[in-house]
C-alpha cells in the first residue's frame, strides 16, 4: 500500500487519474447506497439517508472553513501548515457542537425520531473526517502532490462505498450501518494518511494563537460563502423537509441526485489545477490565464449539455430502473435541475478563480442574497407549486449567482491587466 500511495512514475498525469476517480466516488457514493436502500426502504430509509447526507454534507462545509482553494494557492506560504491545521482542529471541534446541537433540537421539538437523529449524527461525523483529511491535503496539492491525496481519497471512499452497501444489506439498519462506516472510515483516515504524509514533514514553528486565529479571519469570507453555497445547493431538499413527506423528499431526490453528481465531477475538472492557476495570476500571465479560464468553462459547458441532453431522453427511464421506483411524472424537474446543476458547477468554477486571486470578500454578496431569497420564499414555493415550483425556483437562483460571479471574474481580470499596462 506504501508503495502504490507514495509513488508515481508521471505526477501530473496520476494527479488527474487519481483526483478524477476520487471526485466520481464522491460525486456517485449517494446514487450507489440508495440504489440499495430504494430496494429495502423506499420511503423512510431513503428519505432519512437523503436529508442526513444533505445535513452531513452542509456540517462538512462548516468544518473545512472553505480553506482548501486558499491553502492550495498559498505559493508564498504565507501560512504554515500547522497554522492550517491548528484553524481546522477549532473548526472541527465548533462543527461537532454545531451538528449535536441542531440534532438534539430537532429532536427535542419532535421533527426528528430517535432513528433518525442518531443517523444524522453518525454520517455527519463521518463527514467531519473528510473535512479533516481535507487539510492535510490540501498541504499535499500546496506541494505539488495531488496524486497522493488522490490515492488516499479514492481508496477510502471506495471501501466506505462497499463497506455501507454490505453492512445496509446484511442489517437493513441505517444506525447499525453508518455506525460501522464511520468506524471503518475512521479507521482508514488514520492508517492511509499516516503512509502519505510520513515523507512531508513540514518544518515545525513555534504556534502564534494570534496567526490562528488570523488565518480564521481572513477566511471568514470563504466561510460564509462555502456555507451558503452548500446551503444554496441543497435548500430544496430542506424546504421539502419542511413541507412534503418523506416519499415526496425521496422522489425529489431521486432526480435531484444528477445535479449533485454534476457539481462534483466539475471539480475534478478544475482541482488539479488551482495551484498552477494561482502561480500564473502571481506571476501576472494574463493572457494565458484567459485561455485557461475559457477552456476549463468550455469543458463544464459541455459537461453540463451531455447531462441535459442524456436526462432529457434517457433521464426518467434510467432513474426509475436503477432506484425501482416510477418516477414518470417528473421528467420537467429533472430537466430544469440539470440546467441548475450545470450552473451550480459554473458557480464553483467562478468562486475558485475569485478565491486565487484573493478577492474572496466579494463571494459574500451574491451567497447571501441568493440565500436569503431562499429562506424567505422557499417553503412557501414548495406548499404553493410543489416540487416543480421549487425546481424552477432553485435554478433561477443559482442560475443569477453563476452570471454574477463571472461577471466579478472578468471586472478582476480586466483590473489586474490595467494594472501590469503602467
Amino acid at each position: 500500500m506504501r508503495r502504490f500511495i507514495c509513488n508515481s512514475a508521471d505526477v501530473q498525469k496520476s494527479a488527474f487519474i487519481w483526483n478524477t476517480c476520487a471526485s466520481m466516488l464522491n460525486a456517485f457514493q449517494t446514487v450507489f447506497i440508495l440504489i440499495l436502500i430504494s430496494r429495502i426502504d423506499p420511503i423512510l430509509d431513503a428519505g432519512i439517508f437523503t436529508i442526513a447526507f444533505a445535513i452531513a454534507n452542509l456540517i462538512m462545509t462548516v468544518s473545512r472553513y472553505g480553506i482548501r482553494q486558499f491553502q492550495a494557492s498559498d505559493v508564498h506560504e504565507k501560512y504554515s501548515f500547522q497554522t492550517y491545521r491548528n484553524w481546522r482542529a477549532v473548526t472541527t471541534l465548533a462543527s461537532i457542537i454545531v451538528l449535536c446541537a441542531y440534532v438534539g433540537y430537532c429532536y427535542g421539538t419532535g421533527n426528528y425520531s430517535y432513528y433518525k437523529s442518531i443517523v444524522v449524527i453518525l454520517i455527519g461525523f463521518t463527514k467531519i473526517i473528510d473535512a479533516f483529511e481535507d487539510v492535510l491535503h490540501g498541504m499535499l496539492q500546496q506541494k505539488n502532490h495531488l496524486d497522493i491525496a488522490g490515492k488516499v481519497l479514492a481508496v477510502r471512499m471506495l471501501i466506505y462505498i462497499i463497506a455501507f452497501l454490505i453492512l445496509y444489506y446484511i442489517f437493513q439498519n441505517l444506525i447499525i450501518t453508518a455506525a460501522g462506516t464511520f468506524v471503518i472510515s475512521l479507521l482508514l483516515f488514520l492508517y492511509l494518511n499516516h503512509i502519505a504524509l510520513e515523507n512531508f514533514s513540514s518544518e515545525k514553528k513555534e504556534q502564534d494563537i494570534k496567526n490562528i486565529f488570523r488565518l480564521g479571519k481572513e477566511c471568514f469570507p470563504l466561510f460564509l460563502s462555502s456555507s451558503l453555497v452548500m446551503y444554496i445547493g441543497n435548500a430544496p431538499k430542506y424546504a421539502i423537509d419542511t413541507i412534503l413527506n418523506s416519499e415526496e423528499q425521496a422522489c425529489f431526490n431521486y432526480i435531484f441526485m444528477p445535479v449533485f453528481v454534476i457539481g462534483l465531477m466539475s471539480q475534478f475538472v478544475y482541482q488539479p489545477i488551482i495551484h498552477k492557476i494561482a502561480i500564473i495570476w502571481n506571476d501576472g500571465r494574463i493572457q494565458e490565464l484567459i485561455r485557461i479560464i475559457l477552456k476549463q468553462a468550455a469543458l463544464i459547458l459541455v459537461l453540463t449539455l451531455f447531462a441535459i441532453t442524456g436526462g432529457y431522453f434517457l433521464g426518467i427511464p434510467v432513474l426509475s430502473l436503477i432506484y425501482g421506483v416510477n418516477l414518470a411524472g417528473y421528467k420537467n424537474e429533472l430537466v430544469i435541475l440539470l440546467i441548475a446543476g450545470g450552473m451550480l458547477a459554473f458557480v464553483n468554477f467562478f468562486q475558485m478563480i475569485i478565491t486565487v486571486t484573493r478577492y474572496q470578500n466579494w463571494l459574500i454578496w451574491g451567497y447571501s442574497i441568493g440565500s436569503a431569497i431562499f429562506v424567505l420564499l422557499g417553503k412557501y414555493i414548495v406548499n404553493q407549486a410543489g416540487l416543480l415550483g421549487i425546481s424552477i425556483f432553485y435554478a433561477l437562483i443559482v442560475s443569477g449567482i453563476a452570471v454574477l460571479f463571472a461577471g466579478m471574474t472578468v471586472f478582476i481580470i480586466i483590473r489586474k491587466d490595467q494594472k501590469l499596462r503602467r
